[in-house]
């Protein structure tokens, strides 16, 4: 008997050990789903009837306690259940439901066995509560049709380029290697990258800071409706270029053409851009495109620039993007549309609707056939510009989608960054998040991939900081502090050889290695 009891109690002690172990390893899965923000976690709590606050809790201990809690009542409600039957027997389970859709709580990484939870996953849109909402299309002229057979032609040739140099890459190193070089590279960022100079560039708040596709110069734009342009290669980046416009319209966003992904497709170095040939277009908070010529010829001594301004959208435009074939623009705007411009004929060609609310970030892949954007409520919504229709489209994020980049030679990556403190990285081939990142304490304003090579991914917040993280696991390389004030945007220079952000204080800081890196991967060797 003794020996049986003394069996019974290690077997008892066994499995209640592989249920710690088991609940572990769900909870570091979870955090997916989960927003940092404590004051949403504690609405969550409220919702649950669950005690808001512990003695001597802090947020740590109750985003933790909150893993916990929402991993014991999927136990008790749905494991082993159909969720309809179980959601439908069951007042609490209704509500623990009811709960993970309000909240956007995404546990389908977890539970992905057919006919459970996976498939009532509340990332996916329901249009039950609204019988009026239906997808629709809006049927184009034959401006458009040409558009789309040309973009058609134009993105096949462009990924047939992008993958024959992944092909020859791969056959010259392997995923170790590759890692490898990632790796080296980021130990390279964490011991030299620096502040390397600072310069007041307005009289009131920076918007956004950006180089030119040549790297000549650097753009800053302001709320008092004006953008500069600084020579990068005078030590003390004189300012060369004002940019003004006759309106009174803050300068919220703008953008260069010439998309970095050039690099990959054309095989061409950003130092051979003329900057005659350079364009820049810029979004006002009255809804109005601006478009600028900021090279051309001076008279008289004066910043007359040429310039084009074209009212696109009714209320405050957030981003604007160049398409790589630098013929088009889409912009962004609070009034819940997307618009394409035609730079060509200088008119807008069409209007992208399916966002309810206020679209923020928004990016075009390399191969220039896909669209993102993110609206004020998390959606994220990918149209394929070859149709028309969209491919993805998901509730991603707890807060607003503030900005989203494109891997720039994995067109299937891209990352998101919103005001729940999160950046999260999604696989199109997947349909869902693979990573997600507690970048930062607060507001993460804006994000990029490193151009050409895509070995790390910079992010800025409104915590201060800019943060540096490589691309093989996802690790912080470096946290650069911006003197206390909040970070309104990050942009990587075209040959990554600097980092420059964007400050509340007027002033943006330029960020650059103390040495040279001497680079002899196998992409750099295949680029170069």
């Amino acid at each position: 008997m003794a020996d049986l009891s003394a069996s019974s109690d290690t077997y008892s002690v066994d499995s209640e050990v592989m249920k710690q172990f088991e609940l572990k390893s769900n909870m570091s899965n979870l955090h997916i789903g989960i927003t940092t923000n404590d004051v949403v976690i504690k609405r969550i709590f409220r919702a649950l009837l669950e005690p808001i606050i512990l003695f001597g809790e802090g947020n740590y201990e109750r985003r933790e306690r909150l893993k916990k809690l929402l991993l014991s009542k999927y136990d008790e409600h749905f494991r082993g259940k159909e969720v309809e039957l179980a959601v439908s027997s069951s007042a609490e389970a209704n509500n623990f439901f009811e709960v993970l859709r309000m909240f956007n709580i995404d546990m389908s990484n977890l539970f992905s066995k057919k006919g459970r939870f996976a498939d009532f996953t509340p990332f996916q849109y329901d249009n039950s509560e609204t019988g009026d909402r239906e997808l629709f299309y809006t049927e184009g002229d034959d401006s458009v049709k040409h558009f789309r057979t040309s973009l058609a032609h134009y993105a096949w040739s462009r990924n047939v380029k992008r993958k024959m140099l992944l092909h020859k890459f791969r056959a010259s190193c392997d995923q170790y290697e590759h890692k490898d070089e990632v790796e080296n590279y980021g130990n390279f960022l964490t011991e030299n990258l620096s502040l390397a100079f600072a310069q007041l560039a307005a009289t009131r708040p920076l918007t956004m800071a950006k180089f030119s596709p040549n790297a000549r110069y650097l753009a800053s734009s302001s709320y008092n409706g004006e953008i500069s342009v600084f020579d990068c290669n005078d030590s003390k980046y004189k300012q060369v270029v004002r940019l003004a416009s006759d309106s009174s319209e803050m300068v919220h966003c703008f953008d260069w053409n010439y998309n970095s992904s050039h690099v990959c497709y054309d095989r061409t170095h950003p130092t051979s851009i003329a900057d005659n040939d350079l364009l820049l277009v810029s979004g006002g908070s009255g809804g109005s495109l601006t478009l600028w010529k900021p090279f051309s010829k001076i008279k008289d001594e004066e910043f007359e620039m040429r310039q084009h301004t074209s009212r696109c959208h009714e209320s405050r435009v957030n981003r604007v993007v160049f398409h790589p074939c630098n013929n088009l623009v889409a912009s962004s705007s609070a009034d819940e549309t997307v618009v394409l411009f035609d730079l060509e004929k200088l008119s807008e060609l069409y209007v992208q609707e399916g966002h309810s609310h206020s679209v923020y970030g928004l990016a075009i892949n390399g191969d220039g056939n896909l669209i993102a954007s993110g609206d004020a409520h998390g959606v994220l919504l990918v149209f394929d510009l070859r149709t028309g229709r969209h491919i993805f489209q998901q509730v991603v994020h707890n807060a607003d989608v503030t900005g989203v980049s494109f891997h720039p030679l994995l067109s299937h990556i891209f990352a998101t960054s919103s005001s729940d403190n999160s950046v999260k990285i999604f696989d199109l081939r997947k349909f869902r998040p693979i990573t997600s990142l507690l970048t930062h304490t607060k507001v993460v304003s804006d994000l990029q991939f490193e151009p050409v090579y895509g070995r790390f991914l910079a992010t800025s917040s409104f915590d201060t900081h800019v943060k540096i993280w490589d691309t093989s696991v996802y690790k912080c390389r470096k946290v650069l502090t911006n003197d206390d004030t909040r970070v309104m945007g990050v942009h990587v220079s075209p040959d990554a050889t600097a980092i420059v952000s964007a400050g509340y204080d007027r002033t943006w800081r330029l960020f650059k290695p103390n040495s040279e890196y001497k680079d002899d991967s196998s992409l750099y060797r295949l680029l170069n």
